[in-house]
């Protein structure tokens, strides 16, 4: 598969693992019965670490496989 488009798709998985983060905390503030902004950035970092650590990992994974798509194209010509 190219990797270009194999890093394109990790850039997709990380913007929904991240989107997934905010939807959670989001769901949470509302279950709390508060829509204090406070209230949801403590939610949003006290609900975990793992979505937005695996949207990094993957999202520099995809920079990762993106550009040696680009360096080894352009080392060919």
């Amino acid at each position: 598969m190219n990797r270009k488009i194999l890093g394109t798709l990790f850039f997709v998985v990380s913007a929904i693992l991240i989107s997934t983060q905010y939807i959670v905390a989001a769901i949470l503030t509302l279950n709390l019965g508060s829509s204090d902004k406070g209230t949801f950035y403590n939610v949003f970092f006290n609900s975990g670490y793992v979505l937005v650590v695996s949207s990094v990992i993957f999202f520099i994974v995809g920079i990762i496989l993106f550009i040696r798509d680009i360096v080894e194209k352009n080392n060919v010509k």
